[in-house]
C-alpha cells in the first residue's frame, strides 16, 4: 500500500499507465484535498485520463483516507512551515503518519517526506518499477517515459538514471 500525490496519478492517467500504481502497491490511498483535486476537479473539466482514476475508486484499489485528528494537525503545520499546497501537505502527512510510502513528484513534497523519513517514488520510479516486475519491455519503458516527459517536466539526469538502471537490470 502507498500514498499518492495528485502529479503522479494525473501523469499515469494521462499516459494510460495508471494500473501501475496497482500491480506495484495493490492499493493506494489518497487524501480528500488530492481527490478534489484529480477527480472532483478533473470530472469537471473532463480531463484526460479521469475515468481511469474513476474507474480505479470504482474497483477499490484507489482509496479515499479519512485523515485522522494526528494527519490533519500535521498536514496544517506543513502547509504553514513550508510551499507545500494542500494535497502535497496532505499526501505527506498521511504518509508520515501510517508509515507508508509516498509517490510524489514535486520537489519541494519530496524534501519535506524525506526529512520525516518517508520512503520515496516518483512517477518515473513506478515505470521503472513496473519495467523490473515485467509488466512491459525496455521499449515500452522507454515509450512510457517519453509520454511522460511531455506530460510532466522530467528532468535529463532522471531518464538517464532510470534507462541506466533497467539496461542494467537486463543483463
Amino acid at each position: 500500500m502507498t500514498v499518492a500525490d495528485a502529479v503522479p496519478l494525473i501523469a499515469l492517467a494521462r499516459i494510460q499507465r495508471l494500473e501501475l500504481l496497482q500491480d506495484i502497491y495493490e492499493r493506494v490511498l489518497i487524501g480528500a484535498a488530492v481527490k478534489a483535486e484529480v477527480l472532483d476537479a478533473g470530472s469537471a473539466e473532463r480531463a484526460l485520463g479521469v475515468e481511469q482514476l474513476e474507474a480505479a475508486v470504482d474497483a477499490g484499489w484507489l482509496g479515499v483516507a479519512t485523515a485522522s485528528d494526528a494527519e490533519n494537525d500535521l498536514a496544517r503545520r506543513l502547509s504553514r512551515r513550508s510551499r507545500l499546497h494542500e494535497g502535497e501537505a496532505e499526501s505527506v502527512a498521511l504518509a508520515r503518519v501510517r508509515g507508508l510510502p509516498l509517490v510524489a513528484d514535486d520537489k519541494e513534497a519530496r524534501s519535506v517526506a524525506k526529512t520525516f523519513g518517508v520512503p520515496l517514488m516518483g512517477t518515473a520510479g513506478v515505470l521503472l518499477q513496473a519495467y523490473l516486475r515485467r509488466r512491459f519491455g525496455l521499449d515500452s519503458l522507454e515509450k512510457a517515459l517519453r509520454d511522460l516527459g511531455e506530460t510532466i517536466w522530467l528532468s535529463p539526469s532522471v531518464v538517464a538514471e532510470i534507462l541506466r538502471r533497467a539496461r542494467k537490470a537486463k543483463r
